[in-house]
């Protein structure tokens, strides 16, 4: 008899790639040397982020100290390294978490309750994407966590108030799916193309439409960054923004938005790819927002480079093809996304409005890159962050953020 999902979900396999030596041949030396906060962990361990989701932080922390009083064989002294589909592994535990949230979605939606069903089946999906966080392609347990966060997300969306359309971008003799977020469909509506950082996929994109563009009355269409999500047969290189630019090509197509009020959002990496649309798709763009956006010293700064997170240095060979094991060659390899090195950022200015936010000690994004971003155009505004990550900082932000789209749209 076959197997069930939910059978499937829950028993151990440990023949299987552990998350972090996908990228990274020298994983096994990893230490907890440097880790911030003194903490053992591979992962950045995004807590206030995951909670602004919705997640329980309670739960979390749980599942976080299941993980860490696992006494089964680890890659590296690194808490969240343990190889296998089993008890204490990252993605085993998460997956528990989306397979429980899953089972009571179904319950609900047996007995009527739209609501419960559609917060149940939420939660399923940003627990499955967490489970396949860092969304390594090479990483098979991530890709079965993948189907399982874009299963229940779509069938959140189907108990939403809101409208949820797959749009698939034809690009290269390939088809590019992106989530098209619609408050209604009574009228055409102007969108904001939306993309998260090297550890982002677009199932976890959508709490910034439903509370904050949706009722704005602006359209979202979220798009995964090259090597990640549905664009992982594409590397991350110089041309960062070639799905983009695709997308862009393909809206008029699309009946649902007005193609000639579009606006770009991109959240860290993303935010490069956001400030390069700036000048080369100027005319197709109404607005950019930035967020956090690597866009030279990162790129051109070795030892800032090498002072990365090692999850971080990981995320950037496993986007552009390569090897994490030899920090070095990955920093010359990554040297071109530089907008600086391009020749984009730091001469003429696009008259593209854009909205550019930073945060103060940013290893990622330091003041230097803010200041060439605020350079970049001349109807330019820039909000800096507390330096502490919060649930205040991500909805001020996302409001101020939406208020001004607004203006622009």
């Amino acid at each position: 008899m076959k197997e069930n999902l939910s059978e499937v979900l829950f028993k151990p396999r440990i023949n299987v790639v552990e998350t972090s030596t996908v990228s990274n041949s020298n994983a096994a030396q990893s230490t907890a040397i440097g880790q911030e906060e003194g903490r053992n962990w591979y992962r950045l361990l995004r807590r206030e982020y995951w909670a602004w989701l919705g997640l329980d932080p309670i739960e979390t922390e749980r599942l976080f100290a299941s993980i860490a009083m696992c006494d089964k064989p680890r890659t590296s002294e690194l808490l969240d390294t343990i190889g296998g589909y089993q008890p204490g592994n990252w993605n085993y535990e998460w997956m528990q978490r989306a397979v429980g949230h899953q089972v009571k979605a179904k319950q609900a939606a047996e007995k009527g309750e739209q609501q419960q069903a559609y917060s149940e089946f939420l939660q399923a999906s940003y627990s499955a994407t967490v489970a396949a966080y860092p969304h390594f392609k090479g990483d098979d347990l991530a890709t079965s966590a993948h189907a399982l966060a874009h299963s229940n997300f779509v069938s959140a969306m189907e108990h939403s108030q809101y409208q949820c359309k797959i749009i698939n971008v034809p690009i290269e003799g390939k088809q590019v799916p992106c989530y098209l977020h619609l408050p209604d469909t009574d009228s055409v509506k102007p969108v904001v193309l939306v993309s998260g950082g090297l550890d982002t996929i677009q199932t976890e994109l959508y709490p910034f439409f439903e509370r904050f563009l949706a009722p704005a009355g602006i359209a979202m269409l979220c798009i995964d960054l090259p090597g990640a999500g549905h664009c992982s047969h594409w590397k991350l290189q110089q041309d960062s923004s070639k799905i983009h630019l695709a997308v862009l090509d393909h809206l008029p197509e699309v009946p649902w938005v007005d193609h000639a009020r579009v606006a770009m959002l991109g959240y860290r990496f993303a935010g490069n790819v956001a400030a390069r649309l700036a000048f080369i798709a100027s005319q197709r763009l109404r607005a950019v927002v930035t967020v956090g956006a690597p866009v030279d010293r990162l790129f051109t700064d070795i030892q800032r480079f090498q002072n990365l997170p090692q999850m971080y240095q990981d995320c950037l060979a496993n986007r552009s093809g390569s090897n994490a094991g030899n920090t070095e060659s990955l920093f010359y390899r990554c040297l071109p996304l530089s907008l600086k090195t391009q020749g984009i950022l730091g001469g003429p200015r696009t008259k593209l409005p854009m909205f550019v936010v930073g945060r103060k000690n940013d290893a990622i994004s330091p003041q230097t890159d803010i200041s060439l971003l605020n350079m970049a155009s001349s109807h330019c505004e820039v909000e800096m962050l507390k330096e502490v990550d919060s649930l205040e900082n991500y909805n001020q932000i996302f409001t101020k953020v939406t208020h001004w789209l607004q203006k622009q749209l």
